[in-house]
């Protein structure tokens, strides 16, 4: 089994224009359909200087046009980014469009230069996401309810989900592990720990609440996964990309209080990135047949770091070619 994320990170170096790069990435999304991907994941940023992706919602209306199967998440949706109320009618058309597609990871952000893009109130993050949740909720009953400072509305039209689209929450803190669970949402963290498990185990059972589950990232696991016969020089011809990508996460994350997070990577050169073995990776096709077998599901990323299409195709087709056939 496999999936694909795509951050749409644009490098100088890259031959094709911003059109065709976005071009690339719907032909991927139906490639990947048509070959049995389980999942594309879009994550969420702004003001990014290599383009990282702001608008994951359009992108996934896109993808959802071009394909017929694979789930697509948009992971992480910042939540506070967003008037709830917009949100929830564009989120219901797409859950249409999609019939039921697509599903989001709520997450708080962490970058101050985002949250003062949209004007985020940091005073209180968490009643608002809270409040924001029970918007989206609401709106999605299709029935008239109270807004908590603008009075009774009613959102149109109905998702094609009942209840909406599945909605998970992502952190990696106590207190995200918390809210999920008091929200009946399923934890999606950058970590593995038994502590945040426990967290969310007991404020399940304090609030009655039937927990959803954790779904964490082990350390060192790849994700961000690339298939290739002669894995050196790969990592000539992609490594620079791949580094660009881990640098750019790197120092966004510099200073953070939780370090922790399994996918981070401190490494400075391509040689420090292979040597580390973790999120950035590059297997020989046994390998990846290796990793299927074993039950794991490859995490491919084919355009990390404003990888140029017309290099990352190979690759990608090989990932498929490993992920779909049988071992050897």
């Amino acid at each position: 089994m496999f999936m694909i994320r795509l951050a749409m990170r644009t490098d100088a170096a890259a031959a094709e224009s911003t059109a065709d790069y976005y071009q690339a990435a719907l032909d991927i999304a139906t490639y990947v359909d048509r070959h049995g991907a389980i999942g594309i994941s879009l994550p969420q940023h702004h003001g990014s200087p290599d383009g990282y992706l702001p608008s994951p919602l359009v992108l996934a209306t896109a993808m959802a046009t071009r394909t017929e199967h694979v789930s697509i998440m948009v992971m992480a949706l910042l939540l506070l980014h967003y008037d709830p109320v917009k949100l929830a009618e564009d989120m219901a058309v797409l859950d249409i469009i999609s019939r039921g597609r697509v599903s989001y990871v709520i997450g708080l952000g962490y970058r101050p230069e985002e949250r003062l893009m949209f004007d985020v109130d940091t005073t209180r993050l968490g009643p608002a996401m809270e409040e924001s949740i029970d918007i989206l909720r609401q709106a999605w009953t299709g029935e008239p309810f109270v807004h908590p400072t603008r009075g009774p509305m009613v959102v149109t039209p109905k998702p094609h989900t009942p209840g909406g689209p599945t909605l998970s929450y992502g952190g990696h803190s106590l207190a995200a592990a918390r809210r999920a669970a008091r929200l009946g949402m399923a934890l999606i963290a950058e970590t593995s720990s038994a502590e945040l498990q426990q967290a969310y185990d007991e404020e399940a059972q304090r609030c009655g609440v039937q927990p959803a589950g954790c779904l964490m990232t082990a350390p060192g696991r790849p994700t961000s996964l690339f298939v290739a016969d002669d894995v050196d020089k790969a990592w000539a011809e992609i490594g620079p990309y791949l580094l660009h990508d881990a640098t750019g996460y790197g120092a966004w994350s510099a200073g953070r209080p939780a370090t922790a997070i399994a996918s981070l990577s401190g490494s400075v050169t391509v040689e420090a990135l292979r040597a580390e073995e973790g999120s950035y990776r590059i297997v020989t096709p046994a390998e990846a047949k290796a990793m299927v077998a074993a039950g794991e599901i490859l995490i491919l990323d084919p355009l990390c770091g404003g990888l140029p299409p017309s290099l990352a195709w190979p690759y990608l087709e090989a990932a498929v070619d490993a992920a779909t056939s049988s071992p050897t």
